[in-house]
C-alpha cells in the first residue's frame, strides 16, 4: 500500500512503532545485561505484544481511510475533488503509479506471447493477445504524463489489473475487455468542468 501523502500517518502509527522500539530494546537490555530477569523479558513481551496489536489496529485505520476516499473518488471524473480525499487522489495520479501500472500492462502483454510451460493452458491471457492493441492504448495513456488524468479512471485501471474477475486475466476472446478498456480510457480523461451549463452560468 501506498503511504505517502496520507494525512495523520506519523501520528497514527507513532504508538505501535514507539512499543516496539521499546520492546526490542527492554529485549536486547535482558539479554545483555539481565540475562535471568524474568520481570524485564515479561516487560519486553508485553510491550511487544501491544506493539503488534496497536500495529494491526492501525493498518485496519489507514485501509479504512482509503477505502472512504476511493468510495468517493471512482465517481470523480472531473477536475474537482474535495480537500478530504485530496491525498488520495495525488497518490492514485502520481507519475510514479501511472508508470508502474503502465509496466504491468506491458509485462502482461509480453506474458500472453509466452510458450506455455507445463501444464498451464494455450488459452492462457487470451483475451490480452485478442485485444493486445487496446492494452497498448491503456499503457500509452498511462505512460503520457503529460496528460492528466483522473482518480476514477485510475481505480479502474487499478481493477483491471487486480481484479480476480477481471477482463484483462479471461481466458475467451469476446469484446469484454476491448469494452473495458475503451469505457476505463473515457474516465481516465478529465470531464472539464467549465463546460457544463451550470458552470457558464455562474
Amino acid at each position: 500500500m501506498e503511504l505517502r501523502g496520507t494525512p495523520r500517518l506519523g501520528r497514527t502509527l507513532a504508538l505501535p512503532v514507539g512499543c516496539l522500539a521499546a520492546a526490542a530494546l527492554s529485549g536486547g537490555l535482558a539479554w545483555a545485561v539481565f540475562v535471568s530477569d524474568r520481570w524485564l523479558w515479561g516487560a519486553a513481551v508485553s510491550v511487544g505484544i501491544f506493539g503488534v496489536y496497536e500495529l494491526v489496529r492501525a493498518q485496519r485505520l489507514l485501509f479504512r481511510q482509503r477505502r472512504l476516499a476511493e468510495d468517493w473518488l471512482r465517481s470523480a471524473t472531473g477536475v474537482f475533488v474535495p480537500p478530504p480525499y485530496l491525498w488520495r487522489a495525488e497518490q492514485l495520479c502520481s507519475p510514479c503509479e501511472r508508470r508502474i501500472l503502465a509496466r504491468t500492462l506491458r509485462l502482461i502483454e509480453q506474458r500472453a506471447y509466452e510458450r506455455p510451460v507445463g501444464r498451464r493452458s494455450p488459452r492462457h491471457l487470451a483475451a490480452v493477445r485478442e485485444h493486445r492493441e487496446s492494452v497498448r492504448s491503456l499503457a500509452r495513456a498511462l505512460e503520457s504524463l503529460e496528460e492528466p488524468v483522473t482518480p476514477a479512471g485510475m481505480l479502474r485501471v487499478l481493477d483491471l489489473v487486480t481484479g480476480a474477475g477481471s477482463p484483462l486475466w479471461a481466458t475467451t476472446t469476446d469484446g469484454a475487455l476491448c469494452d473495458a478498456i475503451s469505457t476505463t480510457l473515457a474516465i481516465l480523461t478529465p470531464r472539464k468542468l467549465d463546460s457544463t451549463p451550470a458552470t457558464r452560468a455562474a
